[in-house]
């Protein structure tokens, strides 16, 4: 007899390798898949490890510049300013939206770590982007697209963070030569992608949420 986490496992290999077809992806509801995801009837840290051993095995890596509109999960473990910063996030989840260039001309990745939101913002998230960019989304539905989505860019995320003080908390740059190994991540895979959670140093997961809550 399977035990509770075996059965998850199953569960979760069934999701993470099934291909969709056209109507399957018409029918697809972002919110639906993230409640539906066999690991959310488990306990936090249990279930983002789940999630995260599905996310490495199913996604394709890249050496590749990051484009605007790619949900992709990646190692960043040594930040330039590490001994400065006040805390980090080792394994971010992030939705690129372009580069930028610091003021002696080094290029940035700029996007949102979605793991710096509490769950039920990031469903939030989730779901308006998925909403916004649906056309997008679909087309690389079973595989990451190299194509990026043209409706993002810096500044928009700009303009987002403008109208809304609280989002601008998940905005990150970060140095390209420092990213370890990258994660594209389909749109088949976002729901587990979900329960994810960061991988802070010098600080917990409980101060990182009480942090955002105190940004403004």
């Amino acid at each position: 007899m399977l035990t509770r986490t075996q059965g998850t496992k199953a569960q979760l290999e069934k999701l993470t390798t099934h291909i969709y077809t056209k109507s399957e992806i018409n029918l697809f509801n972002i919110t639906e898949g993230i409640e539906n995801n066999p690991v959310r009837k488990h306990y936090e840290a249990l279930r983002s490890r789940l999630a995260y051993r599905a996310i490495i095995k199913n996604s394709t890596q890249s050496t590749r510049y990051l484009l605007p509109g790619q949900l992709s999960m990646f190692y960043y473990h040594t930040p330039k300013y590490k001994d400065e910063l006040e805390y980090y996030d080792r394994v971010p989840l992030t939705l690129f939206c372009g580069i930028t260039r610091t003021k002696d001309g080094n290029i940035r990745e700029v996007g949102f770590n979605l793991h710096y939101f509490p769950p039920f913002t990031r469903k939030k998230i989730f779901a308006q982007v998925y909403n916004a960019f649906k056309p997008y989304w679909e087309m690389q539905f079973n595989r990451p697209s190299r194509k990026p989505n043209m409706m993002v860019s810096y500044n928009t995320i700009k303009a987002i963070c403008k109208a809304n003080q609280k989002l601008a908390f998940g905005v990150r740059m970060y140095i390209p030569v420092l990213r370890g190994a990258t994660f594209l991540i389909p749109t088949r895979l976002f729901s587990t992608a979900f329960y994810t959670e960061g991988i802070f140093s010098k600080a917990t997961r409980v101060q990182i949420r009480r942090f955002w809550r105190e940004y403004d």
